[in-house]
This record gives structure tokens, C-alpha cells and sequence, in this order.
């Protein structure tokens, strides 16, 4: 299963490359692709012979790519792709459909003054673009991949009651069957979304809950169901526990073009709380044998 990882010489590549190897496995290969401005004349899949390039650039070039090398776990292959593009996303998605990668990976999770995680200018970009899914990392949720030697521990896929949910359940349980992982199947209800009331919060945990049940019986698939409510949305995810090496996958907003990513208003609130790297699941998008 092949991975693109948009990496950059610093921190959030190097958690970039422990959140791909995670998600793909021992039989992972990892893409590590370098893009430059597009000016820059260098283009070129490492390791390689004589470039032809004498300038500081391609010496640094072959240097960060012989650093990226040196952070991928043993027995993992990968190679570094140097390339130059007009725009670091689209660079990154020409590149992903060139390989046939089945997600872009980023540690493209910034840290607020508040102490939340917000994706940097790339991983917005590609949150509105993609055709494939787009997994982050974090220093906090990198920690977690490292507790747990590197290997994910369990999926969990967040879904709502709106159509789309089938399609984020899908994708994780082929993630979870790939690894033998187990999953999880959470929907949050926002008490402030609920009218006043004990019994009208039941209500919609439990209309909540015979949705996602409904979903996870259609497919045919093992996961634990779990219902999460708060106050607000961050009140809710607080309510979940979360295992070291786990991962969450949400979908894109009903708003977004069909098999493109749009992450919509509680998505992005989400992405900001979880303590745990997050896979975003195009719209309408289709689980597909798993390319060498």
C-alpha cells in the first residue's frame, strides 16, 4: 500500500513519516516527496546518480532527501521524489495520482496560542482539493504512535446522521481489516443542538445510536458503537477515551464536490480537540484493492 508523504526538513516531517508508517503497516511503501518552488530546476527520484545539478540547492535537496530516508522505520521501503511545482499542494496531488498513493500524509497540524491544532497553509489547501484522503499528524498525536511502538491500535471513524456516513464507516473498516485492527464507530451529539430536556437528550442518543447501528449492520462489519454527548462538540470528543496508536477518520462535508475533500464547520472543530492523528475521507469516496 503506497502512501505519499509530503515532507519538510523539519519536526512535522519527521511526524509525517511516523504517521504513513503507522497507517501502512510492515508492507508499506512510503513516497517522500520533496517540492520545491517552481522555479528551482531540480527534479528527481532519489537516490539516484550524478544529478547533473552542481548548485546549493541540489546539494541540500540530496541532503534533506538522505535525512527523510533515515527517519523511516526498518524494513519499510520508501524513496524520495524531488519535484518542482507551482503550488505545494497541487504539487502533492499531481505526485499522489502519478504513484497511485492511497492517502497524503502531513504533520501539517500547527499549534495555536490556545493550545488547539490547526492545519498550516498546504494541508487547508488539500482539505478543499483532494481527490484521495489526507491523514495529519501532531507532536501530541505523533507521542501517542510512539507510546504504542509505531503501530496503530484501533480505528475510529466519526459519522453523523447525514448521508455520507457509509462512506467514512467503509473507509476505516478497510483500514481496520488491513492491519486486523479493531474499530470504533462514534457519532457525538451536541447537547446545545438538543431541545431542553433529559428526555429529549435521550432521544437523540438513542436516534443517534440505531443510525450508526444501521450503517455498521449494512456493511456487514464488527465495531463498537459508542455514542459521545457534551455541551458542545469539544465536550463531546472530551467524553471518549482514546487508546495509544489510535487514529480518526472523519468525511468531508455534505458541501463538498463528489470525490473531493471539504471539511465542514464541526469537522474542522474536531480537528482542532483530537489528540490523535486524523484521516479526512473525500465525499462519495470508494475503497479500492490495495496497490503494491
Amino acid at each position: 500500500m503506497r502512501y505519499l508523504v509530503g515532507y519538510t526538513a523539519d519536526a512535522r516531517g519527521a511526524e509525517a513519516i511516523a504517521l504513513a508508517a503507522a497507517l501502512g503497516g510492515p508492507t508499506a511503501h512510503l513516497d517522500l516527496a520533496i517540492v520545491l518552488p517552481e522555479a528551482t530546476p531540480f527534479s528527481a527520484v532519489y537516490p539516484g546518480g550524478d544529478h547533473g545539478y552542481c548548485s546549493i540547492l541540489a546539494d541540500k535537496v540530496d541532503l534533506w532527501a538522505k535525512e527523510a530516508l533515515a527517519l523511516v522505520p526498518e524494513g519499510i521501503s520508501a524513496r524520495v521524489i524531488a519535484r518542482a511545482v507551482p503550488s505545494p499542494a497541487q504539487g502533492l496531488m499531481t505526485v499522489a495520482t502519478e504513484t497511485g498513493a492511497r492517502a497524503i500524509v502531513l504533520g501539517g497540524r500547527k499549534r495555536h496560542i490556545a493550545g488547539f491544532f490547526a492545519p498550516g497553509s498546504v494541508a487547508s489547501a488539500l482539505l478543499h482539493a483532494s481527490s484521495i484522503p489526507v491523514a495529519m499528524g501532531s507532536p501530541e498525536a505523533v507521542a501517542s504512535l510512539e507510546k504504542a511502538n509505531g503501530q496503530l491500535g484501533r480505528i475510529t471513524a466519526f459519522v453523523g446522521t447525514r448521508p455520507g456516513a457509509k462512506g467514512v464507516v467503509q473507509a476505516a473498516a478497510a483500514a481496520a481489516h488491513h492491519q486486523g485492527l479493531p474499530l470504533r464507530v462514534v457519532s457525538l451529539v451536541a447537547q446545545d443542538d438538543v431541545e431542553a430536556g433529559a428526555a429529549d437528550l435521550d432521544s437523540s442518543i438513542a436516534r443517534a445510536r440505531a443510525s450508526v447501528a444501521e450503517v455498521v449492520a449494512e456493511l456487514g462489519v464488527e465495531a463498537e458503537i459508542s455514542i459521545a454527548s457534551g455541551t458542545g462538540i469539544d465536550d463531546a470528543i472530551a467524553e471518549l477515551g482514546w487508546q495509544d496508536g489510535e487514529i480518526a477518520v472523519v468525511g468531508s462535508s455534505r458541501l463538498a464536490r463528489k470525490r473531493r475533500l471539504f471539511l465542514g464547520s464541526t469537522a474542522q472543530r474536531m480537528l482542532r480537540t483530537l489528540p490523535v492523528p486524523l484521516v479526512v475521507v473525500p465525499k462519495n469516496f470508494k475503497t479500492g484493492p490495495a496497490s503494491s
